[in-house]
């Protein structure tokens, strides 16, 4: 038997279709270099207090440097999903979501990021989305995720707590709750 790549595993595990609530398909894989495109659309369609949810500051592009590291987002340290949705009207999918984590240098802690596109909120992606980036945490090795969801971002707070995450004031801002999973 062949030995297969790290992504050819992750791959063939992570890549699962789902149903949307309100109808329609989508598929959940992992992100690769070929997604540039496709990531720069879904901040275009994020509105100004989705980005502000987001990145905790008002952005009207995305940083090159953060646009490259999302698409290369692929090793057990650093690894990112997307959800794709077909077309109906052509052969063409647009990704609607993205969840990542990145591990703490030394740690085997890592924090993670949820980006769902605003026509999109409420149908299972960033739930679907969530738990996948947990399983691959999981897989390499992590015993926790964490993220800074900001107090005012509601509905991020409503799927936190309805996975299971445990919320706690940051120390550093209050402002701010650091929303936590164990991988076990």
């Amino acid at each position: 038997m062949n030995a297969i790549t790290y992504n050819e595993a992750l791959n063939s595990r992570f890549i699962k279709k789902w149903s949307l609530v309100h109808g329609g398909n989508y598929e959940i894989r992992p992100m690769s270099i070929n997604d540039r495109n496709a990531v720069l659309d879904l901040f275009e369609h994020l509105s100004a207090q989705s980005r502000y949810f987001r990145y905790a500051h008002a952005m009207s592009t995305l940083p090159e440097l953060l646009l490259d590291q999302i698409i290369h987002a692929s090793t057990p340290d650093d690894f990112a999903l997307g959800a794709y949705i077909q077309n109906i009207d052509s052969l063409e999918e647009s990704l609607v979501g993205i969840s990542r984590y990145v591990r703490d240098a030394n740690s085997t802690r890592a924090e993670f990021s949820l980006s769902v596109s605003d026509d999109y909120h409420h149908e299972g992606i960033g739930s679907h989305l969530m738990q996948g980036i947990l399983d691959c945490a999981k897989l390499n090795g992590l015993s926790e995720i964490y993220g800074y969801v900001i107090k005012e971002n509601h509905d991020m707070l409503v799927l936190m707590r309805h996975l299971g995450y445990e919320l706690h004031t940051d120390k550093n801002d209050a402002k701010m709750y650091i929303a936590t999973n164990q991988t076990n």
